[in-house]
């Protein structure tokens, strides 16, 4: 009997440290996989795009006040975990899956920003860390809540029901229009440039 009893309690034991091992380990996992590094493994085409998130001094790294955030904290769902955790596993597999399978050349940065705009900036991103707009306290005193506010929270879930990047357009992303135009932009800019576009069009037509 008591050897059933100790059987028990070691069962109860190991499965708590297995369960604690998983859980632990799937909070770092998640944790590493939304780092910048990692993001950037997949990200590399756009490149130039990340550094315009580093060179914003609200949201990236040259924030004065040391306030930075991470890819996640804006382009993933924060409404739920699960929904955090679908969101991720099905952009990471989609992002995987074109850089490996695409072109970076052929990309239209500019017409992407549309979509990119729609499908991966999340309001529930936006309001975990700027929930107080939308309650009229700032800085621990009263303050109104701004007209545009007022009219998000009035339209949130009708058919006329706005984003917060309908507004905010280039939030996280300083110069990010110069940037992406910059991408798009194949004029030569050098007579070296000028040169070689030369024979290219030369050899295009033999």
């Amino acid at each position: 009997m008591k050897t059933t009893k100790r059987k028990i309690v070691y069962t109860v034991i190991i499965t708590v440290i297995v369960v604690l091992i998983v859980i632990w380990g799937g909070f770092k996992a998640v944790h590493l996989t939304g780092s910048h590094p990692f993001c950037g493994s997949c990200h590399a085409w756009d490149g130039k795009i990340a550094e315009t998130n580093l060179a914003d001094t609200v949201h990236g790294a040259s924030n004065p006040k040391g306030v930075v955030v991470d890819c996640v904290d804006c382009h993933l769902s924060h409404s739920s975990i699960a929904s955090y955790l679908f969101t991720k596993a099905k952009s990471g597999a989609t992002d995987a899956f074109v850089a490996l399978t695409g072109n970076p050349d052929k990309k239209d940065w500019l017409a992407n920003r549309e979509h990119a705009r729609e499908h991966y900036t999340f309001d529930s991103a936006c309001i975990k860390c700027h929930e107080n707009a939308f309650t009229g306290i700032s800085d621990h005193k009263t303050s109104p809540v701004s007209p545009m506010h007022t009219k998000y929270l009035e339209f949130k879930g009708t058919s006329e029901a706005m984003k917060c990047t309908d507004c905010h357009l280039h939030v996280g992303h300083k110069n990010l229009g110069k940037t992406l135009y910059d991408a798009k932009d194949k004029k030569p800019k050098t007579w070296a440039e000028w040169d070689k576009q030369r024979e290219e069009m030369l050899k295009a037509k033999k």
